[in-house]
């Protein structure tokens, strides 16, 4: 029971991490490095990098959620 609520405790810190993280990725400063008039593929570059760190979020959620067991903490 102690070692899973260990486990909870370093999840919550990575998403505190990560949500930090994440937010700066979005900030206006780095978006304004892929924001070029450039196509990848035929996409533009922004969005590309837009998906990427949408896909990154979606990504750090399930694996923390498969992490935490699905418990809530209460």
């Amino acid at each position: 029971m102690d070692r899973r609520r260990a486990g909870a405790g370093r999840v919550k810190d990575l998403l505190a991490v990560c949500f930090v993280l994440f937010t700066l990725l979005l900030a206006w400063p780095l978006l304004t490095i892929a924001n070029r008039p450039v196509l990848i593929a035929g996409v533009p570059a922004l969005v590309l990098y837009l998906f990427g760190v949408w896909a990154a979020i979606v990504g750090v959620l399930v694996w923390a959620a498969r992490q935490s067991g699905g418990e809530d903490g209460a």
